[in-house]
């Protein structure tokens, strides 16, 4: 197991992931006329994002997980291709491709010992980092690539959601149903169909992953609990939700006519998918990476609420063309991002007073 003195470094580089959400959020705000000193960056709002924020996270969780301190080569190689994308995309890319090829390594090696749903599925996950930025290597175009990149982010999800779901374990027939349906998801993005043409694919593939996922999901269960359980699953449920919404939106707009489809398709998966997903699992992930103790409190359904609400004005902007809504979702999804760092700090530092009292014998 790594020892404590790892904790610095941990920190470290969550926060180098931490400064690329920030960049790309500039850059995503600078796309939209909103923050004129990041518009040299706007071009690399999905990589920032996509692969120095979530890319790092996720390796770093991954490589705490084996307990090798050699793992950590691999989210210092992602922090690292963060810091240079403000400077040099190319070695940066180049870089992101060795982290992600590193991430793959561990999901083997987790699929060699545990030989389980949950390690397969993050396998597929993870190879699908590499090579969605090899996509962009090649192509200089982050538009293709951020499909793959988020079907990484989607398969990864999909994959904790299996782990953490073990009291209802998928039987044999549903297992290969999961099985079909990321194959097919996986043959529409990586075959470029979001761009090529017609995505009934994708939308598919993405419609039978979100029912595969409610029908397995404790959170059917959780919800009728109290506290975070509830708070986690009503997170989790409102993500499913926006990935069905998706899936809608590429039949109706298909991102190869429209880019008012490609924005919704992006919008509704990042920000209601993900962000969801991020909401629900960071209290029970946080705690394990980086050994903060984090405490539920009922406010969190604040900025919960408002990431909805962001989601659905991005939502219908791209319905409507009315741009006043787009901006509109940018500046709430900030707020609501700020809002949601700080009430999970708000917990941490009220559980370290707390301590130091108990320590003091107060």
């Amino acid at each position: 197991m790594m020892q404590r003195d790892t904790r610095p470094l941990l920190a470290l580089l969550a926060l180098i992931a931490v400064i690329g959400l920030v960049a790309g959020l500039s850059a995503g705000m600078a796309r939209l006329g909103q923050f004129e000193p990041a518009a040299s960056l706007a071009d690399r709002h999905a990589v920032f994002v996509l692969c120095g924020f979530f890319g790092t996270l996720i390796c770093l969780e991954r490589a705490v997980a084996t307990g090798w301190l050699a793992a950590l080569a691999i989210p210092a190689a992602s922090a690292a291709a963060g810091a240079l994308l403000w400077f040099d995309p190319l070695a940066a890319g180049l870089l992101f491709v060795l982290a992600g090829i590193g991430l793959a390594g561990l999901a083997v090696q987790a699929a060699l010992v545990i030989r389980s749903l949950f390690a397969i599925v993050l396998v597929v996950g993870a190879v699908l980092w590499p090579m969605g930025t090899l996509w962009w290597l090649v192509e200089g175009d982050t538009t293709a690539a951020g499909y793959i990149w988020l079907g990484f982010l989607i398969l990864t999800i999909t994959a904790e959601r299996i782990e953490l779901s073990r009291l209802r374990a998928p039987s044999p027939a549903s297992q290969a149903a999961l099985a079909a349906i990321l194959f097919v998801f996986c043959l529409s993005l990586l075959g470029g169909e979001p761009l090529a043409g017609s995505s009934w694919l994708l939308a598919l593939s993405l419609f039978a992953l979100a029912v595969w996922l409610l029908a397995n999901d404790i959170a059917l269960i959780t919800i009728q609990g109290r506290g975070l359980a509830r708070f986690s699953a009503i997170a989790l449920l409102g993500g499913y939700g926006w990935m069905i919404v998706a899936a809608a939106g590429l039949l109706l707009l298909p991102p190869s006519v429209s880019s008012a489809g490609h924005d919704l398709y992006v919008h509704a998966i990042g920000l209601g998918f993900v962000l969801s997903m991020v909401f629900a699992h960071a209290p029970i992930i946080l705690p394990s990476v980086t050994g903060v103790d984090v405490r539920y409190s009922a406010p969190l359904y604040i900025p919960l609420l408002l990431l909805h609400v962001a989601t659905a004005l991005r939502a219908a902007s791209d319905l409507t063309s009315i741009p006043d809504l787009r901006s509109a979702s940018a500046w709430l999804t900030l707020f609501t991002l700020a809002l949601y760092v700080l009430l999970i700090a708000r917990t941490i530092r009220r559980r370290a007073k707390h301590k130091a009292a108990a320590g003091t014998g107060r």
